[in-house]
């Protein structure tokens, strides 16, 4: 497996991380090439290559694949735009304004709380959105979502701390 790419045209060395921590260690065939290329190009230019696009996205829930991220335009405006046009909005539109502005939330899991609620309680939103226009749909129950999503901001939480020390 090749960890870096070499264009003269511009003199850079693209390096991915493991290249990276093979040349930190100071010896090995990475480290011998890295120091080649150095004093073999004048001016040659190293840059850290940073993770690719992924061409498909996998939904966690139902394993479908994407062509491109689901949840890309789902910001609030647009979520409450689909909620305002169906018939019967008023009962979601509660629910959505409760998870919204739910005080027990961090302000950094708020969106994810919204944004489980509004997947899970309108899972064709995607496929079929006429679907809600003419089928009366019960609210889901969103203690769930809210707890889901306390139990993962602790997790990151706890994550980042233990990184960090």
């Amino acid at each position: 497996m090749k960890n870096y790419t070499l264009s003269l045209a511009t003199k850079t060395l693209t390096i991915t991380k493991a290249f990276e921590e093979a040349v930190a260690t100071g010896e090995g065939k990475d480290y011998e090439t890295y120091m080649r290329l150095m004093k073999d190009i004048p001016g040659l230019t190293v840059i850290r290559k940073t993770h690719a696009t992924p061409r498909t996205y996998t939904s966690k829930a139902t394993g479908e694949k994407f062509h491109c991220n689901q949840f890309k335009n789902l910001s609030y405006e647009n979520m409450e735009n689909f909620i305002n046009g169906l018939p019967n909005n008023q009962k979601f539109i509660e629910a959505y304004t409760f998870i919204k502005y739910c005080g027990s939330l961090p302000l950094t899991s708020r969106y994810t709380a919204v944004r489980r609620w509004f997947v899970a309680q309108f899972p064709e939103f995607r496929k079929n959105p006429m679907f809600y226009f003419y089928n009366d749909v019960k609210t889901v129950d969103f203690n769930t979502i809210i707890q889901e999503t306390k139990e993962d901001a602790e997790k990151d939480a706890e994550e980042r701390a233990r990184k960090a020390s």
